[in-house]
């Protein structure tokens, strides 16, 4: 079993962000933990970056700690996909910020971690581009806000597209899905008939 540490060059506050880990390390009783350090842009595909040859090089109980969800990739649909290849390998990924780490000890899905991590994940991810779009419009000299007439529609949906499909995929129910998305559970179930996907029993409550 070896015990890796993931750093990634946009870190908002790399001394924090160590000392975090470290702690995070020291609670966990991992000794000797390797690092990986990666100084490309999570603009970059996952499986381009280290992220992506370290899964490939992890084997069966190996541990990737990372300080947040953000370090590996730049959406939730690329998140999920290296977590998918990390269960297939038998590899925890930890994540320090949220003191949460996703275990593949079996063949099931760890639901309650995912949903868990899955709306950390939004909420950074979300907080991010608001603050980065507000920053931009506001630096251009545009007006902030949306604008007057214009209706929040069920067509919202198209951009979720990927994520919707990878919790499926992970057997989510779709009351939690529309929780993720925010919106009601009925405009998810009208779009999933309206995009062909099959609206069937729930098999996770």
């Amino acid at each position: 079993m070896t015990c890796y540490i993931y750093t990634h060059i946009e870190s908002a506050d790399p001394a924090h962000e160590e000392r975090d880990i470290m702690h995070y390390i020291k609670q966990q009783q991992f000794s000797m933990p390797k690092r990986i350090a990666d100084e490309n842009s999570t603009k970059v595909h996952w499986g381009e970056r280290a992220i992506g040859q370290l899964i490939k090089n992890a084997t069966k109980d190996d541990h990737i700690v990372v300080f947040e969800a953000s370090h590996l990739a730049c959406s939730t649909s690329q998140i999920l996909e290296i977590l998918s290849m990390a269960a297939n390998r038998k590899v925890q990924v930890h994540f320090v910020k949220y003191n949460l780490h996703i275990t593949n000890q079996s063949e099931q899905v760890d639901t309650q971690h995912i949903l868990q991590l899955i709306s950390k994940i939004e909420s950074d991810f979300i907080s991010k581009r608001t603050s980065q779009a507000l920053a931009r419009r506001k630096a251009a000299g545009l007006p902030l806000g949306r604008p007057k007439g214009r209706g929040n529609k069920s067509l919202k949906l198209d951009k979720f597209r990927q994520d919707i499909k990878k919790y499926l995929d992970l057997g989510i129910s779709k009351a939690s899905i529309a929780k993720l998305v925010d919106c009601h559970p009925q405009t998810l179930y009208d779009w999933l008939e309206r995009n062909d996907f099959s609206v069937e029993e729930e098999t996770v409550a």
